[in-house]
């Protein structure tokens, strides 16, 4: 079989969703002789083909050789489990039906694995130098463990049993927790709280009161754009409707801060060295291998990926030891922004990778997938084909990927308007105050999905973020131009005033921004011992009640 005439792409992409079909007979164990002389057939005659079975091989191989654990967080009163994305009977089903196919899939995945290694130019396997200059393999794998995550605590209402990052849930009554800097929580239901760290919280509803007992420590609550922090004092934050917080103060002092709304990373590749050869290109922490720089989209510079596996840019900032630390780590929320000109050609078990962090299931990634959701990780489920995928680990839920199906249905673009070589500005938003998982093109929404209220994110850890590519495997074709990672969910009304800029040529900020900060938060007010402040959350949180108390006087 040949492709040499005017139809070749067509015939091609049949002949590709037939590979696949016959290969999902043969790892379910339903293939017949005549499906695997078949399949030989089409693999021996076109080199196309054989890339395609490859790469699906692959993600079957690594699934049988894959152990999928579930959260160990807990949610207390209820004793209730949110849901996980990961169906455990389901994927044991696969791993028996991969393991029971497999004298048969290896011998054909072993011979395509050495015509492919044979067939492939140079360059396609490459090692990756990191700015030291040490030479470090690039992932090949679709990393599936449970890494270690951070211990939060003990929970002392739960015969302290050890948390790490949870969303705890006290109907009625209080819950005690006591972390592991030092600090004595009451939570006071009802209430939801989200433990999210050892020094810092989240408040859904409800009220907690914080006791710090060792002396140089600090902790935070953070609400709807809001934080209260202090040290070494004794304080309570109450949520008292959607709009209004009470704070009060026992014992010293604390300071109320609002939300700083810029990125926390933001690369704009303006001053990015040009690099299209062997050696690396490197920039404020920024690495790239056979990328090369090109005018910008927004700014002077962009990057140009030409759908090379070796084509990479990987940060080497922002990562930490376990998962839930590290300058990336979010919890309340998280927004990731790009604006792209994509020549993806949406073909059968490919990636276009624009961001990537893979800190085993609890990864993060915004890219272009037609992989036929082998993992069952989309959430909600959405026929077969080309889309946008956004993935993130939410705590109680685990690893999910939320694929917008590029169909043209229901206000989503087609493959066509997407790939168009027009600039598109893509952004993909997680609010754990809402709970809603979204995607936006074009300064507008495009798909959605709801988690429950309150939901936490739990990523961050020691893999290195990477632009452009994931491992070898996933590499984008296009322009990849002003990446801005956020520790927040941005507005309806942020994401559309960014588009608008950014199709003037103009950044996401009317001032200029810096690749990070640490500045996440701005002072409002001091609240100190006796006193009591309630704001606003509708009214830039200033104060709109003080009540002060007697020192001595009962709370």
């Amino acid at each position: 079989m040949t492709f040499d005439d005017a139809d070749k792409k067509q015939r091609l992409d049949s002949a590709a969703e037939r590979v696949i079909d016959l290969a999902d007979k043969i790892f379910s164990n339903h293939g017949s002789s005549e499906d695997i002389a078949e399949l030989e057939t089409l693999l021996l005659a076109t080199p196309e083909l054989r890339k395609i079975y490859l790469r699906y091989v692959m993600i079957h191989s690594q699934l049988a050789v894959s152990t999928s654990g579930l959260s160990g967080d807990i949610l207390i009163a209820n004793k209730t489990k949110a849901p996980t994305s990961i169906d455990k009977k389901t994927t044991l089903g696969r791993l028996l039906a991969i393991a029971s196919a497999s004298a048969a899939a290896i011998l054909i995945s072993g011979w395509v694995y050495l015509v492919n290694c044979n067939n492939s130019r140079p360059g396609k396997e490459s090692n990756f130098a990191d700015a030291s200059g040490n030479e470090s393999p690039i992932e090949k794998h679709y990393d599936r463990r449970n890494l270690p995550t951070q211990i939060v605590g003990v929970l002392v209402s739960e015969k302290s049993r050890n948390i790490s990052s949870s969303t705890l849930n006290v109907d009625q009554g209080e819950a005690e927790l006591k972390t592991t800097d030092g600090i004595d929580l009451q939570i006071e239901g009802p209430a939801k709280f989200g433990a999210s760290s050892s020094s810092a919280g989240v408040l859904f509803h409800g009220s907690v009161l914080a006791n710090l007992t060792r002396p140089n420590t600090k902790y935070s609550i953070e609400t709807t754009g809001l934080r209260v922090i202090d040290r070494g004092t004794e304080f309570r934050v109450a949520k008292m409707d959607q709009n209004q917080v009470r704070v009060e103060v026992l014992d010293g002092e604390v300071e109320v801060q609002s939300r700083i709304r810029k990125p926390l990373f933001l690369w704009s590749f303006d001053d990015f060295p040009s690099n299209s050869g062997d050696k690396p290109a490197v920039d404020s922490g920024i690495v790239s291998h056979r990328v090369e720089r090109v005018p910008g989209i927004v700014g002077s510079g962009a990057l140009s990926f030409e759908n090379r596996n070796d084509s990479l840019v990987q940060i080497n900032a922002g990562a930490g030891k376990e998962v839930g630390t590290g300058a990336m780590a979010c919890s309340s929320g998280i927004s990731i922004e790009a604006i792209v000109i994509s020549r993806w050609d949406g073909g059968k078990i490919n990636y276009d990778e624009i961001f990537r962090k893979e800190d085993g299931n609890h990864r993060m990634l915004l890219s272009f997938q037609n992989d036929g959701s082998p993992f069952g990780y989309e959430t909600p489920q959405v026929a077969s084909g080309p889309c946008l995928s956004f993935g993130l680990h939410l705590n109680q839920y685990g690893y999910s990927e939320l694929d917008m199906p590029l169909d043209g249905k229901e206000g989503r673009p087609t493959l066509q308007e997407i790939t168009d070589g027009t600039p598109h500005h893509i952004v993909a938003t997680y609010d754990s105050f809402t709970g809603r998982k979204s995607i936006f093109i074009d300064g507008r929404i495009r798909m959605s999905h709801d988690f429950a209220e309150g939901t936490l994110v739990l990523n961050g850890g020691p893999a290195r973020a990477e632009i452009g590519n994931h491992g070898s495997f996933e590499p984008f074709t296009g322009i990849i131009d002003e990446v801005a990672y956020y520790d927040f969910a941005l507005t309806d009304e942020e994401i559309a005033l960014h588009y608008e800029r950014a199709m003037r040529g103009l950044p996401y900020y009317e001032q200029p921004y810096g690749a990070s900060t640490s500045d996440r938060w701005k002072a409002i007010t001091i609240v100190r011992a006796g006193s009591t402040q309630v704001f606003d959350l509708s009214s830039l949180v200033l104060p709109i009640e003080n009540l002060d108390l007697a020192p001595n006087e009962e709370k």
